[in-house]
């Protein structure tokens, strides 16, 4: 479980994963030693999965963002994990969730452009792929994009 020091730590490493251990050590008043300690930890025990820059997509020439719905032609469980391998050795993909509803996997994909994007369904919404069906919303703006859970 979670205390008030582990949750101070990673409010402010999913804010600035580069902030030295001096100042996290500072702000959440403890030893250098012991924010070392704590953040070691929090990566080993899994809650600390990985430290990333986050890149505007439209300044590195990817100017279009779907969120895409698919629906699947069978629901077993081999072929949505099958999918779901897929979905995650895909570079376009950049979220893959399973949903409840009327659909089965909700996808955000990041393509450079429509025609990109349109190889991108052609090659992996097929029925070989399981796909039955597949819709797609373009984003029209950012107002608000974030990976944050803030932890209180």
């Amino acid at each position: 479980m979670l205390d008030d020091t582990d949750k101070a730590i990673l409010n402010l490493l999913q804010d600035d994963a580069t902030l030295p251990l001096k100042t996290i050590a500072e702000r959440v008043h403890v030893s250098v030693a012991t924010a070392q300690r704590r953040i070691q930890a929090l990566t080993d025990s899994g809650v600390i999965t990985r430290q990333v820059a986050i890149v505007d997509p439209n300044k590195v020439g990817f100017g279009l963002t779907a969120i895409v719905m698919i629906e699947m032609e069978r629901s077993n469980t081999p072929m949505q994990h099958r999918f779901e391998r897929l979905m995650t050795a895909q570079p376009r993909v950049m979220s893959c969730y399973e949903v409840s509803g009327d659909v089965d996997f909700m996808l955000l994909v990041s393509a450079k452009n429509m025609s990109d994007y349109h190889e991108f369904t052609r090659n992996m919404f097929t029925y070989e792929n399981n796909v039955r069906n597949f819709k797609s919303q373009f984003v029209m703006n950012f107002t608000k994009s974030g990976t944050k859970i803030a932890l209180d």
